[in-house]
């Protein structure tokens, strides 16, 4: 794993979101979204190798590469940490955060870490509801004053990047918490279960943050995924 540094970052009080693509690629795309949405510029990239395979195209082959983005709002303070991905082995997962907190804590003091990602339901009716955790009880209070209830008691663990990073952002001290949205298919993008977040990130932040591209993203995928006209040819049978 590799840290390439772009631009030298001085900051305080940092406000840090990350997340990466989990169930519904809800954490990337609530992620991606605001290092898009907001002022941002990218400081820092973090390469990592740890897939075992190569990509191939026109005869070469070459190591997958999957590349993690930092980008920096300093006139909020505020950091964005993105991909379109995430580690699945274990020792990269725990280098991969180690490697971002040391960074960003090189950068100032960080104030507090939100992460973020789906939450599996049987159903789900309207806009998505969010629900949270937090690394300590001051900050469950804060969940109370937005109304965000908590995960349920069927969750006892929450599994990759966006558990992970919340535990060990705690371990260091940092105030961390965690906003899952609502959401029934985990195997398409969800793109209205991250604009609820997005949301309550808003509040939470004091920030202006139009969520009209995810309802439009959510829009031309949920056309997509209509069904199409029986021509009677199937592609790929004979």
């Amino acid at each position: 794993m590799k840290l390439k540094q772009i631009e030298d970052v001085k900051m305080s009080d940092i406000v840090l979101v990350a997340s990466l693509p989990d169930m519904g690629r809800v954490g990337g795309l609530v992620s991606g979204f605001l290092a898009k949405q907001l002022d941002t510029k990218l400081v820092a990239e973090i390469e990592s190798i740890e897939k075992p395979w190569v990509t191939y195209e026109n005869g070469i082959a070459n190591l997958h590469v999957d590349t993690y983005k930092l980008f920096v709002d300093k006139r909020n303070s505020i950091i964005i940490f993105t991909g379109d991905t995430q580690p699945q082995d274990t020792h990269e997962l725990y280098g991969l955060c180690d490697l971002l907190l040391d960074t960003v804590q090189g950068y100032g003091k960080v104030k507090r870490l939100y992460s973020s990602g789906g939450y599996l339901k049987q159903e789900v009716v309207g806009e998505p509801k969010v629900y949270g955790t937090a690394s300590n009880a001051t900050l469950l209070k804060e969940l109370d004053k937005h109304d965000i209830g908590r995960l349920g008691n069927e969750v006892n663990t929450i599994t990759w990047f966006n558990g992970l990073i919340l535990g060990m952002a705690a371990k260091r001290g940092i105030d961390s918490i965690g906003l899952f949205g609502e959401i029934d298919n985990p195997s398409v993008p969800q793109h209205l279960a991250a604009k609820s977040i997005v949301k309550v990130i808003a509040r939470m932040i004091n920030a202006e943050i139009n969520t009209k591209d995810l309802e439009q993203q959510h829009e031309s995928s949920a056309i997509d995924e209509m069904p199409k006209e029986d021509t009677g040819f199937t592609p790929g049978v004979a």
